[in-house]
This record gives structure tokens, sequence and C-alpha cells, in this order.
């Protein structure tokens, strides 16, 4: 029993479990500063259950959950989807929440999760090489179906992400370079076409960061600018911690959300930043690791789903914070406020510690 314990702690890889941690408390600083009522509680329950999550799925064989549980996970969470659209809860604008036994859930933070252990089921037994076209529809049709009933949820940032999600599956999975390049050129026109149809608001966003010198301080352009405001009056030490003014007296809205990044740049200076990014950067680093070192194809493309996942939501949301980007609701990976948030990324965490824990197995 000691032996097993010992190869069982010795097979963890530490800095893959206690990064992500690092990142949720990092985010629980801003969160406290800033954020009312109970949402750090509520952000530290998250994390409990999140750890729980992710050790039962790491104790378990991640081959067995794509093969057999990843069905039935994606079925559950396109009926949570629906169940949305008619019993779901409104909160800024976006009707995307669920509330379960006085807890809100939002399902298309699961289905992110599902939809990329779909994929990578589908891709499991595919032979290294270009995808056929039958191949490159079926993966649309899994990944198109949540994006669908997140469009009747008004909520387009998590419809970008899926975009991301499946885009990385195609190059991943061996799609010709053709393809590729044709994709990322249609993707760019369909971008440009659908501006002059996008709502009002949503063109605001966008002229704020085309035009900042024509967009209203007291407009759509204001929260991007009190953001540019918290992160350069932080210096390079910051405020400190509880000392901010932008997100601590509300100048930035829901600065605990979207905006986590500014209140650590604006009380933890660059500093803070530096840490933050290290963080990511070892996460994402011992994620790459884990995949490299899988023993199949399905492992390694799971892996990679969730680390195209995460820095699609790194680059979207500090590209918002710096105001290089429009603000398109996509949060920061851990640190932002967001319990579901928490619990879909760990699963990914327990998916990876899975396949690290079974690199030697045929």
């Amino acid at each position: 029993m000691v032996d097993l314990n010992h190869k069982v702690l010795r097979d963890i890889d530490w800095l893959l479990l206690l990064s992500p941690i690092a990142l949720v408390l990092l985010g629980c600083v801003g969160i406290h500063s800033t954020a009312p009522g109970s949402e750090l509680e509520k952000q530290i329950v998250a994390l409990v259950i999140g750890l729980v999550l992710a050790l039962g799925i790491m104790f378990t064989d991640y081959r067995k959950i794509i093969m057999i549980i990843t069905p039935f996970f994606y079925g559950i969470v396109v009926v949570m989807l629906i169940f949305v659209l008619f019993k779901g809860v409104e909160i800024n604008g976006n009707k995307a929440w669920l509330r379960i036994a006085g807890f809100s859930l939002q399902p298309s933070e699961f289905a992110k999760a599902a939809t990329i252990l779909m994929l990578a089921r589908h891709l499991a037994h595919k032979q290294v090489g270009s995808l056929s076209i039958k191949d490159i529809a079926i993966m649309g049709a899994i990944t198109i179906v949540p994006i669908i009933l997140i469009a009747l949820e008004h909520d387009t940032g998590t419809m970008l992400t899926f975009g991301a999600i499946l885009g990385s599956f195609y190059f991943l999975g061996g799609m010709r370079k053709i393809l590729v390049a044709a994709g990322i050129v249609a993707v760019i026109v369909g971008l440009i076409g659908v501006y002059p149809h996008l709502k009002g608001y949503q063109k605001e966003r966008v002229d704020v960061i085309l035009h900042p010198e024509k967009a209203d301080p007291r407009g759509y352009a204001y929260q991007t600018i009190q953001s540019v405001v918290a992160v350069g009056s932080g210096g390079v030490l910051g405020k400190g911690i509880g000392h901010g003014t932008q997100g601590k007296l509300g100048f930035l809205p829901f600065a605990w959300t979207d905006f986590i990044a500014a209140v650590i740049a604006e009380e933890m200076g660059l500093v803070g930043i530096i840490m933050m990014l290290v963080l990511y950067l070892i996460f994402i680093w011992r994620l790459i690791s884990v995949a490299k070192g899988s023993r199949d194809r399905a492992g390694a493309l799971m892996i990679m789903g969730f680390v195209s996942l995460i820095a699609f939501h790194i680059l979207c949301n500090l590209g918002m914070v710096v105001a290089l980007m429009p603000i398109m609701g996509i949060p920061l990976p851990l640190m932002s406020s967001g319990g579901t948030a928490v619990m879909a990324m760990f699963i990914g965490v327990g998916l990876a510690l899975s396949v690290r824990m079974r690199r030697f197995v045929n």
C-alpha cells in the first residue's frame, strides 16, 4: 500500500496540478477586491469541486472516458443547452445560465470540454495524414450543434471559442495546408463581410478599437478606457492589494469577470502580470509535455484541444484588456469569476493527469 501511494505521488505532474490552482487563487485576489457579495466564496467552492473532479478523473482511464463516457457527456450537455433556451437565467444580456439547487451553472463551459472530447474521439483511430471531406464534415457537425444553441443564447464570445477549437482540431488532425490556408482566408473575409450586419452595440465595440479617437468615452468605449487606465496606473509594483481605484471603486464595470487582469495589473503592477503569465506558461508547457508523452493519438489530441482553448482565451482576453481587441465577453481562464468555467477547466486538468499516469501503458 505504501509503495502504491509512493508510485501514485511520483506519477502526478505536480506543476500541472499546482499551476492552475495558483491561477485560481491569484484570480481570487482580484475578485476579493472588486466583486460584490459571495463571488469569492463561489469561486473557492468551484475550485474545491474542480479539484475533486480532476483527482477522480486522474484515477480513471482516459481512454474509457473518451470512447465510452464522452457521447453521453456530449448528449447531456446538448440537452442542458436546449433547456437553457426555455428555463435559463439571463445575466448581462446573455441567457446562458441554469439555476440548479441554488447554484448557477453555465452549460456552454461544459460544452467546450465535451466538444474537445468528441473531436478527439472521432480522430482517435484515424491515420495521421490528410483529413477526408467526410471527416471534415463530421467534425463540423459535432461543433455546429453547440454553436447554434449558444448563438440562440446571444453569447458571441463563446461562439468564437468553438470556432477556435474546431480550427485547431482541423490543423492537428492533418488537414491539407491548402485547405488550412483557404479556411484562414474564409474566416478573414467572413469577419469583414459580417461587420455591416452587426448590431449597433457590436459595431461600436469594434469601432472603439479601429477608431479610438472617435469613440465616446461615456459610451461603449468607457469600459475599454477604464481598463487601460487601470493597467497603466499600476506601474511596476502596483497600488497594493485592495488599494486599486478603477476596479474596487466600480469605475471599471464587472472587473471581476472579463477584466480581472486589469485588476491584477492595477493592484500588483507589472510584477503581478509577469507572475500571471509565468503561471500560464508553466501550465501550457506541462500540458504540451504530457501530450507529447501520450501513448495514443486520442490523448494527445484531447490535451492539445484544451491547450488551444486556453491559448485562445488568454490572447482574446488580454487583447480586450489593453484595447487591442473589441470586448467579446471571453473570460481569462481560471482567473475570471465563474465557477462553471473553473470546474470545466479542471476536467481538462484531470484528463491530462490521467494521460500522464498511463504514459507507459501499451
